[in-house]
């Protein structure tokens, strides 16, 4: 029966501690694949939250479009105060200049 063993090099730092650098290599790929792996889990939370995000719009926009065509003269109201709203502040704003 013969056993084999990696070949390994012990870096001298001045304190004559040694570092095995095969041991440090494995460490690093050890290190490599949980930042893959928290990567990958990031990303899917991520497109998680889009897809969300992304229902809660289209939710919104039906329920204001059932309230629109519930309430048309109130919808029309508050959409003309909103415009003159914004247009009386955007007038206020570029007459500063």
């Amino acid at each position: 029966m013969q056993t084999t063993t990696t070949p390994t090099t012990a870096v001298d730092n001045g304190k004559s501690t040694g570092f095995k650098l095969g041991h440090l290599a494995a460490r690093a790929a050890e290190g490599k694949i949980i930042a893959e792996d928290l990567v990958e889990i990031g990303k899917r939370k991520a497109q998680r939250l889009v897809r969300q995000g992304y229902e809660v719009g289209e939710d919104y926009l039906d329920e204001s479009r059932r309230y629109i065509k519930h309430n048309p003269w109130q919808s029309v109201g508050i959409a003309l105060g909103v415009g003159l709203t914004l247009g009386f502040l955007g007038g206020i704003l570029s007459g500063r200049r």
